[in-house]
């Protein structure tokens, strides 16, 4: 007897799986390429010249790899007559375009190869959501060739999917990761990236996007359903250290990379080893839109550097949307590895070169070592190479371009200029220090194309030449007309100007194929430096481009500065004599100067005056400043202070010394050279003179005088020059032998006061006001018999001679 069922009851069923289907599919996840913003359209607008994306690449429909893989579109394509290539638009969009390798457009993994392009990421800089999330240059050795494609977000186009899923069945539920050899595999095969991130995945901050839901497989009443994510944390930092980081891959690698609106890193996106599970952040744990996921993957970046990935401004003022990137494979030779080197802002959309590692516009440059072996088999060691790019989820996010500038294989060139300043035979690079030309200097620019004999495939033939030539350099025309020699080793030929611009195409190809012989060019330009104002003028660097179907090479001269014309005269007046006194520690010897300009030139009050002084043989320089808004400035040249300790081994007493001085303006202009009279007068004097022998009378036995007077004429004088003096005396003990004797040495002055000089250092005499002239000063003509030195007996003493010392002391009195 078979089961009774109820019709009604199947009905509803139906309804309630189809009703319950329907609301699941709900959460489906779609891409949705836009039309594209202004800024996006400016930027196409304003974008450099290049090649033809559409002849030298192909764009295909991928082949994704790894089950459940939602990423199987490729959204990339081409603007502005196939000039402009367009990763990524709108929304979630990613995509790849790849070299055409049979149509010749490969890298030789043998030889040194260069690609340069410009690249567009977006305009914005308050929001990283709006910019992301980036591009990749990438070299592949992948079998799907052409149809290869990695994950978008933050796969780049090029990365695995970090596939993460919860089933669903009323409520989401058993968040899982899946392995590293799953994201391994569905990257891009066999492929080195030099990534230009725009936005920071890192799940151990906070952030505004969480997990990305990127596909759903719905159940029904008896099935559970699927979500897939993508968890968006490769840039997230190992801060603990405890993920290996594997023998093979460069130095300064980690797990992560740093960098707010934008980095550039090494990776390889095919190794599983690149990949590694990391915790999420303590407070996105709690965040119920993280799904219960408590780890994500994130990746190795090699010498991850931060760099602006975004609109910034010129020197000139003007918006910049589109960053140069020089990028060179440098095959392994001689012992070395093989290497990638990179220059990211190396040059402004005019042609013009940058040299500033810092502001709005900043010249990232780095070198890092590979491992060719990451290629795998390498067929005829031709390695596909392209772009690849992809959007975040902000509905107004920008889009990601690029230009090619060159396809290496084609065609290997270099162009370079300098300007070489005849008159002065300075040769001026972007390197050099001295940048300067004088106003009617001879000066001739130079511009050499240099063909790559060992690394080109075609010739570099129908060359347009657009040269913008340099202002302040007045352009003369050579007797036919021609402003501009091309030098081809054996042949010249020439063009006319106009406006200042050259516009031209080269009369010869540079080569080895065909009827091509040469493999250089040098296009000189002949003129004067004009500079005819009061100030000197720095002239910007003018930009060149020379240009084919296969490669576009730019250049620009140096950056430099015309001084001005300098048609004044710099005088300086002839000094008075100056007189010195020998040795006087007070004495400084300024020489005051005095110049003066002609025709109405002002000083400024900073502008160095420089000043060469010459002593004998001798020679001395020192500097000042002008301190002057007129034609006339007044100053000093501390000479003491410049000769130093030498001063008065050449300064000698009471000689005439000369010095000859000239002076030098800051535009170099030389004064006349005068002469200062330096009369060195004789220096302070100041000594005692005085007899070597006091004697006093004799005495008896039985004398009772009170004070035995001198005996003989003792004579004392103090003989000064500039100088006031204190004089004072003292005494020794008189002794015969070691027998004293039984008395002293006094002085007794004129008022009758006595003073014990043995005791006393007595004041004898002063003189308070110095005299020019050499003074001497009797000081013993002004004792009596009675005054002045005296000896005072206290008694009976042991017959004999007795002896002592008698000590004049003078000091200057100031």
């Amino acid at each position: 007897m078979g089961k009774y069922i109820n019709p009604f009851n199947l009905i509803l069923s139906f309804i309630i799986t189809f009703l319950l289907i329907g609301f699941l599919y709900l959460y489906n996840v779609s891409i949705n390429v836009l039309a594209i913003s202004d800024d996006d359209q400016n930027a196409i607008d304003n974008a450099p010249n290049g090649l033809n994306v559409n002849k030298h690449f192909t764009i295909q429909t991928p082949q994704a790899l790894g089950d459940n893989n939602p990423f199987d579109k490729n959204y990339a394509s081409t603007q502005k007559d196939g000039t402009v290539l367009s990763l990524a638009s709108g929304k979630g969009s990613y995509g790849a375009a790849w070299s055409n390798v049979d149509g010749g457009n490969y890298i030789n993994i043998n030889k040194d190869q260069t690609i340069s392009a410009w690249l567009y990421f977006g305009s914005d800089n308050s929001d990283q959501g709006l910019n992301s999330q980036g591009m990749a240059l990438v070299l592949q050795n992948d079998s799907r060739g052409a149809k290869a494609i990695g994950a978008g977000y933050q796969g780049l186009g090029v990365y695995g999917y970090d596939k993460a899923t919860t089933d669903f069945y009323a409520t989401e539920y058993n968040p899982q990761n899946f392995g590293t050899d799953y994201i391994a595999k569905t990257a891009v095969q066999n492929s080195m990236v030099l990534e230009f991130d725009t936005q920071k995945n890192d799940v151990t901050s906070d952030k505004d996007e969480t997990t990305i839901q990127v596909k759903f497989n719905p159940g029904n009443l008896l099935y559970k359903g699927t979500y897939f994510y993508t968890l968006n944390g490769y840039d997230t930092t190992d801060t603990s250290g405890s993920l290996p980081i594997p023998a093979n891959y460069p130095v300064n690698s980690r797990f992560g990379a740093g960098g707010n609106f934008g980095h550039i890193a090494l990776t390889y996106p095919g190794l599983a080893t690149s990949y590694a599970l990391t915790p999420l952040g303590s407070n996105n744990l709690n965040n119920s839109a993280w799904k219960g996921f408590q780890k994500a993957d994130t990746l190795i970046h090699s010498s991850a550097k931060g760099a602006q990935l975004l609109d910034a401004t010129a020197p000139d003022g003007s918006n910049i949307y589109w960053h140069h990137i020089t990028f060179t494979w440098k095959h392994a030779q001689d012992g070395q590895p093989a290497q990638i080197q990179y220059a990211f802002n190396d040059k402004y959309l005019n042609g013009t070169t940058n040299n500033n590692t810092s502001g709005g516009y900043p010249l990232v440059t780095d070198k890092i070592n590979v491992d060719p072996s990451i290629f795998g088999t390498i067929k005829d060691n031709k390695l596909r190479w392209g772009f690849t790019g992809a959007n975040g989820t902000s509905s107004d996010v920008h889009s990601k371009l690029a230009v090619l500038e060159s396809i290496p294989a084609f065609l290997n060139a270099n162009v370079s200029s300098t300007l070489t300043d005849n008159t002065s035979g300075k040769v001026i690079t972007d390197k050099t220090t001295d940048n300067t030309v004088a106003h009617g200097d001879d000066l001739t620019l130079n511009y050499r194309l240099l063909y790559d004999s060992e690394d080109s495939r075609t010739n570099w033939d129908n060359i347009a030449a657009e040269i913008k030539l340099p202002e302040n350099i007045d352009y003369t025309a050579d007797d036919s007309g021609n402003i501009a020699t091309i030098n081809y080793k054996n042949d010249t030929t020439g063009d006319n100007m106009t406006d200042k611009e050259l516009k031209f195409v080269l009369g010869q190809a540079l080569g080895k194929y065909d009827s091509a012989i040469y493999t250089s060019a040098n296009i000189s330009i002949n003129g004067k430096a004009d500079n005819t104002t009061d100030h000197d003028i720095t002239v910007p660097a003018s930009p060149a481009t020379f240009s084919d179907n296969s490669q576009i090479s730019s250049t620009s001269t140096p950056k430099f500065t015309v001084t001005y014309l300098k048609d004044w005269l710099l005088s300086m007046k002839k000094p008075d004599p100056i007189d010195i006194i020998y040795h006087e520690d007070s004495e400084e010897l300024n020489l005051p100067t005095q110049l003066s300009y002609d025709k109405n030139h002002n000083f400024k009050n900073d502008d160095p005056i420089r000043y060469d002084v010459t002593i004998g043989n001798k020679k001395y320089t020192t500097s000042t400043q002008a301190n002057s808004e007129t034609t006339v400035a007044n100053g000093i040249i501390p000479l003491k202070s410049i000769v130093g300790v030498d001063f008065w081994n050449i300064f000698k007493e009471n000689t005439t010394q000369k010095v000859q001085v000239t002076a030098i303006d800051k535009d170099g202009i030389t004064s006349n050279t005068v002469t200062y009279t330096i009369n060195v007068l004789k220096g302070q004097i100041l000594e005692v003179q005085a007899s070597l022998t006091l004697d006093f009378q004799d005495v008896n036995y039985l004398a009772t005088a009170k004070y035995l007077k001198r005996k003989g004429k003792y004579s004392l004088s103090i003989i000064s020059q500039r100088n006031p003096w204190k004089l004072s005396v003292s005494a020794s003990e008189l002794k015969k032998n070691s027998v004293p004797f039984n008395g002293i040495l006094v002085y007794k002055k004129a008022d009758g006061t006595i003073y014990n000089l043995s005791s006393d250092d007595v004041p004898v005499a002063e003189n308070d006001i110095p005299n020019d002239e050499l003074t001497t000063t009797i000081v013993s003509n002004e004792w009596t018999k009675d005054t002045g030195p005296l000896l005072h007996p206290n008694g009976i003493s042991t017959p004999g001679t007795y002896s002592g010392s008698l000590t004049w002391t003078v000091k200057n009195s100031v």
